[in-house]
């Protein structure tokens, strides 16, 4: 039984560790989003709520990782959001391609077809796209997501355009490891 133990806790604190991580990841890829989208005179997309989106609410409320961008897509996100459905392949029509540098916080992660997904994003921000990335890990990707939302489908990892090629993320079901080549999807 304390063999359990000791994994569940080692499992808990690894988990925690990500969830900080990302918050900072979340929060540094914003600022450089926001930047370029200054020097490359494109709008800002963010997609996902920052004043709604995290597994501990109070947390985006009190210390948000990011702020709205010009256009700031979710769909159950608050009054300042475009309350889009990013499954919505015709709703993504309403975005000139080339228009944006999109920054992601996890939301994405609530894709039905990741890689139809990733294909708008491109289209509409020409390659410029940073994303945090979900929570992952052994507990979240085998438990704890089942008490966050049952619409969640993947977990995805941290991208970053400047540096990544192969957007990563795995099924939540049958746990399928996904790559797609970002720069020529």
């Amino acid at each position: 039984m304390s063999v359990v133990l000791i994994i569940v806790k080692y499992g808990e604190y690894i988990g925690t560790i990500e969830m900080i991580r990302r918050y900072f990841r979340t929060k540094k890829f914003y600022k450089e989003a926001l930047e370029l989208s200054k020097v490359k005179e494109k709008n800002l997309m963010v997609i996902g709520d920052p004043c709604h989106g995290n597994y501990f609410r109070f947390m985006s409320r009190f210390f948000p990782n990011c702020k709205h961008g010009d256009v700031t897509i979710d769909l159950n996100g608050c009054s300042k959001c475009n309350r889009m459905n990013i499954n919505d392949m015709a709703a993504w029509s309403q975005f000139d391609t080339n228009s944006f540098v999109i920054m992601e916080s996890g939301t994405i992660s609530f894709s039905e077809d990741i890689e139809e997904v990733l294909k708008e994003i491109k289209r509409v921000s020409g390659g410029d796209f940073f994303s945090g990335g979900g929570t992952w890990g052994f507990l979240w990707e085998n438990f704890l997501y089942k008490t966050y939302d049952k619409n969640l489908n993947y977990v995805t990892y941290p991208f970053d355009y400047r540096k990544d090629t192969f957007h990563r993320s795995k099924t939540l079901v049958g746990k399928q490891k996904l790559e797609f080549d970002f720069k020529n999807i």
